[in-house]
Order: structure tokens, then sequence, then C-alpha cells
């Protein structure tokens, strides 16, 4: 086929050619050519392939084709269509060997499919059986919960045999009579008390006793404080006589300002009384000697003249009490909070019960075993060793306790102070309180209830109404407010603007004073609305308002408002225009129209009234 198209190429476009060998250069080319052959195909060795020889040949025949410049468009024709048929060639082998392989991969592919499901199956199976093993280990772990309650329950009955076999004891306790111990309030009693007492121990043991290695280093201590002591004296001592002096020489100088004697200055008067103090001194000197030899008298007047104001038992006291400074210190440095907080709360004479202490556990910034601050601890400590010292801590240091305890949300601690008394009341913890609370009406957190307690204490009970209002209790706190006579206007418009509540509203509208009418007319809760901007609110009040009259009264809901705003003698009628106008611009026109009729029948059902009195009172 190549022949025959190079055939028909060669006779319709070139002409006869002259033959490829004519002379010596050509014939030497030719043998060149065939070396050139023959050395390369030696290189190869028998290690060539097919695509090496061909690349061999190929160059030959391109230097041919560049030497025989007669036969050049022919060679170049013929090698055109040899590559084209090598290249279709050589394509056709690559295509065949990836159709191989696409061939082979889908006979494989339903073996593949076949172990995938395989493998499927397999895996489901596992699956199955781990969840069958989970379910036993469940069951086993259930097992042995309950297996360890039952036995710790058994070992708490165990624990608490002995009680049991004590209350069957008959022997009698010691120091009690018969009566005494059958006597279960006084047995309630005693035990209360040993108690305290066994609590007293363990504190005294944690705070007083030290180990004996200390004993050296209190020693030196002791020592340095007496000569600091021995020092002061003898200072104390000094400035006493030189203030003596003083007063001596004063004294002396005033007497001559007095008299002003001729022949005589102030300081001649003042070495006179110098001298004759000088020799009264002398003279009790000389006495207190002969009382010295003939056994009448001893050198202990003098010690207790010089130290008549220096008491042993303050100093002993003072010394404690910094003893007791410096053993809390040693606690706080050591990171003993919860030791140290113990150990200030029962301070002798409570020394350490101050908000300089207090401060001292603020600046700590971490919590100890607990889950709770070191600040936490002292406050705790603090409230719970009232009764045991006898004394409630400042108003200050209740209001910092107080609110260390709501930073950390502890209601339950405020709650067990409160009840045990062991604050110093003040508006401030009742206000603390109440601001801590974030709850909707009514109050679920506690707070409201503990702000109660705290304003009942302090008799404020406006506070306390307010406090009985955002729990929900409307009806209790209007029944204080009204034993307590707190019904006043001002206080109940405050009270609609700091709890504002359906409840609230329909409570005021419902309770009566002596003349019959709501001492909070329904004028003035919407007015108040309008004023805090919070008129959708009014609108479920005149909703609720209607439907609660006309299930207690039978009336139709018109008339029913119609009533309670006949009855408002307060709220005038530009007040109810721009009611009307804020009912309108929330988008409630059902309500406007309906109030806005009302205000026009009940205006005029008004002037036709004060028309007719003033008819009688002419008449």
């Amino acid at each position: 086929m190549i022949m025959d198209s190079s055939s028909s190429f060669s006779s319709s476009t070139f002409s006869k050619l002259p033959p490829i060998v004519t002379n010596e250069t050509d014939r030497i080319f030719l043998q060149e050519v065939n070396k050139f052959v023959e050395k390369e195909l030696v290189k190869l060795g028998h290690k060539a392939d097919e695509e090496q020889n061909y690349l061999i040949y190929k160059s030959v025949f391109n230097r041919v084709i560049e030497h025989v410049t007669a036969y050049k468009p022919v060679l170049t024709a013929i090698k055109k269509e040899y590559e084209t048929t090598i290249d279709a060639i050589t394509n056709g082998q690559k295509e065949a060997v990836f159709l191989q392989g696409r061939l082979k991969a889908m006979a494989s592919e339903p073996s593949t499919i076949r172990n995938y499901r395989k493998r499927a199956d397999q895996l489901e199976e596992r699956i199955s059986y781990i969840k069958k093993n989970n379910k036993e280990l469940e069951s086993q772990l259930m097992a042995a919960r309950t297996a360890r309650e039952e036995r710790e329950k058994k070992e708490n009955e165990i624990k608490e045999i002995p009680r049991r076999q004590l209350k069957k004891d008959s022997r009698s306790i010691p120091g009690l009579t018969l009566e005494e111990q059958t006597d279960l309030t006084l047995l309630q009693k005693k035990l209360e008390k040993l108690d305290r007492q066994l609590r007293e121990l363990n504190i005294s043991f944690k705070t007083r006793y030290l180990p004996k290695s200390n004993n050296l280093e209190l020693k030196d201590h002791l020592d340095k404080k007496v000569s600091f002591r021995d020092h002061l004296l003898s200072q104390s001592q000094a400035f006493k006589a030189r203030s003596h002096r003083m007063k001596i020489a004063l004294e002396a100088a005033e007497a001559y300002n007095g008299v002003k004697p001729p022949n005589q200055t102030v300081g001649d008067a003042v070495v006179l009384a110098f001298q004759h103090y000088f020799g009264q001194q002398a003279a009790k000197t000389e006495v207190t000697n002969l009382e010295g030899e003939t056994g009448t008298g001893t050198n202990e007047a003098t010690t207790t003249s010089q130290f008549e104001e220096d008491d042993p038992n303050k100093e002993k006291e003072a010394e404690m009490m910094l003893e007791y400074i410096e053993k809390f210190n040693e606690l706080f440095e050591d990171g003993k909070f919860e030791e140290a907080a113990i150990h200030a709360a029962n301070s002798p004479k409570g020394i350490l019960r101050t908000q300089a202490t207090l401060s001292k556990f603020r600046d700590v910034k971490l919590w100890i075993n607990g889950g709770r601050t070191p600040l936490l601890a002292f406050c705790d400590a603090l409230m719970s060793s009232v009764k045991a010292t006898g004394s409630k801590p400042g108003v200050g240091l209740s209001v910092d306790c107080i609110r260390c305890a709501l930073s950390e949300n502890r209601l339950d601690l405020l709650a067990h102070w409160v009840a045990q008394d062991s604050l110093s009341l003040s508006r401030d913890i009742g206000v603390l309180l109440d601001e801590h609370c974030s709850c909707q009406i009514p109050c679920k957190c506690g707070c409201q209830a503990l702000a109660q307690t705290i304003f009942t204490g302090l008799r404020e009970h406006q506070n306390v109404v307010i406090c009985l209002v955002k729990q929900g209790r409307v009806l209790t706190g209007l029944q204080y407010a009204k034993i307590k006579g707190t019904l006043e206007a001002e206080f109940l418009v405050y009270l609609i603007k700091a709890c504002p509540s359906v409840q609230l509203f329909l409570g005021l509208s419902e309770e009566h004073d002596t003349t019959g009418s709501s001492i909070v007319p329904i004028g003035v809760i919407l007015k108040t609305l309008l004023q805090m901007d919070n008129l959708n609110l009014g609108v479920k009040f005149i909703q609720q308002f209607q439907k609660s009259k006309k299930k207690v009264d039978g009336d139709k809901d018109k008339n029913v408002l119609r009533q309670a705003i006949f009855s408002d003698h307060v709220t005038t009628s530009n007040e109810w225009n721009r009611i009307v106008k804020g009912l309108q611009e929330g988008g409630h026109n059902e309500v406007s129209i309906q109030v806005s009729a009302i205000i026009l029948v009940v205006d005029a059902l008004k002037n036709a009234i004060n028309t007719l009195n003033y008819s009688l009172m002419e008449a």
C-alpha cells in the first residue's frame, strides 16, 4: 500500500529521477552509512529492542535524505508515511495494553463486589457481636453497682448498730440522775453541749498547740520582746520624769507671773522650785533607806510606785494576742487557708475578725478544696463562730460576706446565715439580694425571700411588700401593706414601676379603700405603663380585667370597663387622650376605640351630672 502511494505520488508530481550512486562520493557516503549502522548495532548488542533499532535507521535515513538532494522530496514523503504507520502501530499497541487492563478489571469486578459484600457481612457480624458483649458488660456493671450499693448499705447499717446498742445500755450516765436520763430534751441538750465541746477541742488542737521544735524560737522571740519592753519602760520613766520637771517649771513660771516679786526673775523662780523639789526627793530617799534598815519597809513599795500603770496581766494578754496573730500569718503564708480562716474567726476579742483580715483573704485568687475561695471560707468560718464568740460581725463585714457569697452563687450559705441570725442586718444586704435576683416575676432563685426576711427584721415595710410581689405573692403583699399602713399613692405607683405584672394590676384594681373605690384607678395604671413605654402589658391587663370581672359579676366586658373608667376620678381627660393615642400608635386599634368611646360617654355623663347639680343649687 505504501509502494502504491509513493509510486502514484512520484509519477504525478516529479519527473524521472537519476540513479542514487553515480560517483565516487556517493559510494563513499554509502560505505560510511553502512559502517555507522554496523557500529551502532554492535554497541547495542543482543539487548537491543525494536525501538532502538528504529531510532538508528531513522537517523541514517535522515542523513541519506540530506545527502541525496534529488530524491529528497520522495524520501521525505516516504519517511512521513512510514512514521505515520509506525505511530499508528505504536498507539494501537498502547491502546491494546490499556484495553487488556480494562478487560481484566471488568472481568475481576464481580469477584471484587463479592469480596466487598463478604467483608461487609463479616463487619456486621462483628458489630452485632460487639453490641452483644456491650450489653453483657452493662449488665455486669449494673450488677456490680447494685452489689456495691448493697455492701455500702450493710456497712452503714453495721456502723449504726453501736448507737442502737448504746441506747439499750442499762448502765447509768455519770453525772445524771435517773429522771434526767429519761428526759429526751435534757439528753439532747447534753449531746449538743458535748458536740460543741468536741468541736472546740478540735479547734484548740489545731490552733493553740505547736510542735516542740518551735519552743526555742518562741523563747528567743519572748526574750526579744521582754528586752524591748524593758527599753520602753526605761524610756517611759525618763519621759515621765522630764514631764514632771516641765510641769514644775511651768507652775513656777505661772506663779511668778501672778505675783512678779521685785529683784527676782523667772529663771530664779524656776531654780528655787527645782531646789525645793530635789530636797523633798532626797528626804523621801532617806526615809525609805531607814525603813529598809529597820525592816519596816521593803523595796516593793518603790517598785509598785514605779510600775503602777504597768499591768502584767495586760502584758501577758498582749503577748498572747501577738502570738495568735503570728500563728495566723504562718498558716496563711503556708497556704492553709481553711485553718487560717477558722483561726481568725475564733480570735480572742475579735482581733482578726476585721475588714483588714477579709481584704487579705480577698487578695488570694485561687480555689481551695471544696470548690470555694479562701474569702468564702473565711466568711463561712466567721458566721459559724458567732454563737461561740457571742458577737456578730459588724455591718460592713456582714455586707462584704453577703457580697462574697453572692459572687460565688452560694444562696444556701446565705439562707443558713440568715436562719441562724448570724448577720448584722442592714438595708444594703437587702438591696444586694434584690439586685442579684435576675428572675422574671415570680422569683424562683430564693433571693427575694431572703431579702424579705432582711427587710422584715429592719421594719422596712415597703421593701417587704416589693419582695412579696416579686415572689408572685401579690395578695399577701397587698394585705401586708394594708396592715402596716403603707398603701400610699406614691408607693403604689412606684410598686407598679418596680414590679409590672398583670397579677399585680388585677390585685390593685380589686383592692378598695373606705369609699369603695379602687386604691389605684385603672387610668393611673395605664398612665404609668404609658410612661414606661409598656402599653402592651396594659392591653393584656385590660383583657384579663374584663374576663375576671365577667366571671365574677356576670356583666358584659364593655360595662365592666366603663364602670372602672367612670369610677376613676384621678385621671384627667387629657391623660386619657394620651393613653388612647399610645394605644393607637402601638397597633391596638380595637382597644383604643373601645376606650375612646367609653371616655366620650363618661365625659358626657359627668357633664350632665355637673349641670344637674348646678341647676339644683340655683333652684
